[in-house]
């Protein structure tokens, strides 16, 4: 991978607590480009996102709000705000249908991917003897979006909008044979229907140093699947490794 296309995540996070069950809410925010592949459908044969117009990668753009507390009998709560959003010029070298609209082969073409995604979560937090924690419960994920082609004199669009539940599993491991400040992790939330499938993971490791700065490197990646009649279906998968420096307060 070229230098120039390796992910930086500018990622802010901030801390307070408050003396009701030892309340913990945290807050952060990122910006990145990672990869972006797969096809989308509408009135006729899909279209490849990379090979028919062109998209390489996409801008994400993301926030967390999280809620953590001492009181067992309630679950934890976590809100998050993912958006996509991407374009492109292009000129396919074969026909493309969209939205019911025909573009031509040949003829430049504009592309726009938009795709807002919104989840909240509820969650359950086991400690273990030596430090591991597991993480278990419930995301409901929000997915708002659409591609929109453009040529001189034509425009075809196709929506992207669902709602799914989906398990959430993760795991937190402080690595004190290398720091005090350093940790592993990985989540997981997903759910496999007939007709679709939405899933997303991410692997982690940071350090935190004690003045409040960090890193945090990674690997996070989004499938969604969604086939809602013969002549519409969507297949998306973006993500990619990422470096990300974190501050905390």
């Amino acid at each position: 991978m070229l230098l120039r296309h390796f992910p930086l995540a500018l990622a802010l996070t901030c801390a307070a607590s408050a003396a009701v069950a030892d309340m913990r809410i945290s807050a952060g925010g990122f910006s990145w480009d990672s990869e972006l592949e797969g096809t989308i459908a509408s009135g006729g044969d899909p279209v490849d996102l990379d090979n028919d117009l062109g998209f390489g990668y996409v801008r994400q753009t993301g926030a967390q709000l999280q809620l953590e507390h001492d009181a067992g009998l309630f679950p934890q709560a976590r809100l998050r705000y993912l958006s996509l959003r991407a374009d492109s010029q292009s000129r396919p070298s074969q026909a493309l249908d969209l939205g019911g609209t025909r573009f031509p082969s040949g003829n430049p073409l504009h592309s726009d991917l938009n795709l807002e995604i919104l989840d909240g979560t509820l969650y359950y937090a086991f400690a273990q003897d030596n430090d591991l924690r597991l993480d278990a419960g419930l995301t409901l994920r929000r997915l708002d979006g659409e591609l929109v082609l453009e040529s001189a004199t034509r425009q075809g669009h196709q929506a992207i909008d669902d709602t799914l539940p989906q398990l959430h599993l993760a795991a937190h491991y402080p690595f004190r044979l290398l720091s005090d400040n350093a940790w592993f992790g990985a989540e997981v939330n997903g759910i496999y229907l007939d007709q679709d499938q939405l899933a997303d993971f991410t692997l982690r490791a940071g350090w935190r140093s004690d003045f409040l700065f960090g890193v945090e490197v990674g690997f996070s990646q989004m499938f969604i699947k969604l086939d809602e009649d013969s002549d519409s279906a969507i297949n998306l998968k973006f993500g990619g490794p990422y470096l990300a420096l974190t501050l905390h307060f």
